[in-house]
């Protein structure tokens, strides 16, 4: 997670009180190491100060990590039929729905995860480079493309965000990487797939990533 989406699910959680949030799960949570030492913006900009208001956070996942507090499969009906007796009010899909093989089925469940009023907070990316974990389908939705795949929801707030961030902050921490590039460049036949993608991120040395950012509301 960007600091700049950090910072914008921040802003769309303060409007609330903690009563339309509480419980809040927060689904492909990933490991306490990752939100709190990795990018420990995630925990400062929205975790701690949710605690502070003294929302409770559900961390999920599929993997057993450190700091998942259930391990759960989004796209397995007996799964979300367990969280979904969590009665939770409000959740948190974020980087996610680019990694799931059906993501119309994950949105279903998202939505079948909360009651008539429960919020959802969706952030996916726009225009990011392929990033597997342990896949990237590329599934890169408009803002339309999310409204329309949260059919059945209103949309309480949505944006194209820029991350203020692109791959010439990476080139710039580790330069030796360009090489890389510059060394697959001449030889595409040996993996079409692998130069294919090294190509396509030269693009997000001159673009921004950008990250399509929704709340919802189920009707």
């Amino acid at each position: 997670m960007f600091r700049a989406e950090a910072d914008w699910l921040r802003r769309a959680l303060d409007p609330f009180p903690s009563e339309r949030l509480s419980p809040l799960l927060n689904l492909g949570s990933g490991s306490a190491v990752r939100r709190e030492a990795i990018q420990p913006w995630v925990e400062d900009q929205v975790f701690r100060p949710l605690r502070q208001r003294g929302v409770e956070i559900v961390h999920v996942d599929m993997r057993e990590l450190a700091g998942v507090d259930i391990c759960a499969d989004l796209t397995h009906p007996a799964d979300v039929l367990r969280l979904r007796a969590l009665r939770p009010r409000a959740l948190l899909c974020c980087n996610l729905l680019e990694h799931v093989l059906e993501p119309k089925r994950l949105a279903h469940h998202c939505l079948d995860l909360v009651g008539v009023g429960g919020l959802i907070f969706v952030t996916v990316p726009f225009s990011y480079p392929y990033h597997g974990d342990p896949i990237d389908t590329m599934y890169r939705p408009s803002l339309d493309q999310l409204v329309h795949l949260f059919s059945g929801a209103h949309l309480f707030d949505g944006t194209i965000l820029g991350a203020g961030e692109s791959y010439r902050d990476t080139i710039r921490q580790r330069p030796w990487i360009l090489m890389r590039h510059l060394s697959r460049f001449p030889v595409p036949f040996l993996s079409y797939q692998k130069w294919k993608r090294s190509m396509a991120r030269l693009y997000w040395l001159v673009a921004e990533y950008q990250i399509t950012c929704a709340v919802f509301e189920k009707r």
